[in-house]
């Protein structure tokens, strides 16, 4: 496996039976401006809270450039799990499922949620969401505020294990 940055390009070759594997950092607010340059480029409408987690994933080889990220904002008891992105070009190559299981030990420390698009309801209850059969008000209101803006987002529950 290889992988090059420069100049903005990431390239990554992969042999058929080989993953790629990531090492992951979690910033501190000090440490955040390459995420805010990774999520202007690739996820423009995020807006990234203080008060959120921060998580970045890099390949051991790509002299640090962030590859992926995710954040975890606080919302009263609860996690919101948001802002999970994959570089557009390394997609489809297995590192989001690499990020959300490098986020389980987080998300199981307090009730975590996300809302996402239909489309991406199977990948994550294959990392052990399920849609909330009881949602918290705070996370429902959210979830509406998300409808009047014409956002169909599901609102799934993170349990430890894939639901059976």
């Amino acid at each position: 496996m290889s992988a090059k940055s420069g100049k903005g390009r990431l390239r990554a070759k992969m042999q058929d039976d080989e993953q790629m594997r990531i090492q992951i950092d979690w910033l501190e607010p000090e440490r955040r401006r390459a995420a805010f340059s990774f999520y202007k480029a690739f996820m423009p409408h995020a807006r990234i809270s203080k008060k959120e987690a921060l998580c970045v994933a890099y390949l051991p080889e790509s002299a640090g450039q962030i590859i992926a990220a995710a954040r975890l904002r606080p919302i009263g008891p609860y996690r919101l799990l948001t802002g999970v992105l994959v570089h557009p070009k390394l997609r489809m190559q297995g590192l989001g499922s690499q990020l959300i299981q490098a986020l389980r030990p987080e998300l199981g420390l307090a009730p975590s949620y996300l809302l996402c698009e239909a489309a991406l309801c199977y990948f994550y209850q294959r990392h052990g969401f399920a849609t909330a059969q009881h949602p918290p008000a705070e996370l429902s209101q959210l979830q509406r505020r998300y409808q009047e803006q014409d956002k169909a987002l599901q609102l799934m529950q993170y349990f430890h294990k894939p639901p059976s």
